[in-house]
């Protein structure tokens, strides 16, 4: 006997619930790269004087010296990598999940999240979400469409932190207090996949808020 499928509302909810799993996954891994990176930090680690011999070679190597560099940057690298991927599943989820509010709300029936990747691997933005997506008409009622504009307020913020960064950057010359306004403003904006991420697990939210028309519709029709 087959299974009856599952209404485009539920497999709707089911891909933005599995964006934000990843995102949590990468979340996680990254932190904990984070902290394993921090525990061979040189400026904490006491490294110890005793040298060996190794024929050929004209400077005795120091074995704790090698141990822990060598630990320390294979721990930058993963930390590095993990970065990478949560930005990339924070991004995705954020995206992906306004792109399905913003497609209920305008009256469309998507069975599922719809995102574009490069043939690199990359995120495709959603048009019209981009560089933040905008405040949705709609929502104005939900209990938590206040944090959820906060939210969306602290992504925008970052991502203008970036950008002003960037284009400082670019620049050949900068003066004195340029170049500090860029070292702030990229200190501003680490906190652009964060905000993403938040801003995505308050957009899942809004999204059940969004369907709540259609599943009345649907327990009507189908009893």
């Amino acid at each position: 006997m087959s299974r009856k499928p599952l209404p485009w509302f539920e497999t709707l909810t089911d891909s933005a619930y599995a964006l934000g799993a990843a995102a949590r996954e990468a979340r996680t891994a990254h932190q904990a790269a984070q902290a394993a990176a921090a525990q061979y930090d040189l400026d904490r680690v006491r490294l110890l004087d005793g040298e060996i011999t190794v024929p050929g070679l004209f400077t005795p190597p120091r074995p704790h010296d090698r141990a822990v560099m060598g630990i320390g940057k294979a721990l930058q690298e993963c930390r590095d990598r993990m970065e990478r991927l949560y930005a990339d599943a924070a991004l995705s989820y954020a995206y992906g999940t306004a792109w399905a509010i913003q497609q209920v709300l305008d009256g469309q029936e998507p069975p599922r999240v719809e995102l574009g990747w490069t043939p690199e691997g990359h995120l495709i933005l959603p048009t019209g979400l981009v560089p933040v997506p905008p405040e949705f008409d709609g929502l104005e009622r939900w209990c938590d469409h206040g944090r959820f504009e906060q939210a969306r307020k602290r992504w925008e913020a970052c991502d203008y932190a970036k950008e002003y960064a960037d284009e400082l950057a670019g620049q050949e010359y900068l003066a004195d207090h340029e170049a500090s306004e860029m070292h702030q403003a990229y200190g501003d904006a680490r906190g652009l996949t964060d905000a993403a991420y938040a801003y995505g697990v308050l957009a899942e939210s809004a999204l059940r808020y969004a369907l709540l028309g259609a599943r009345t519709r649907a327990r009507r029709t189908h009893p």
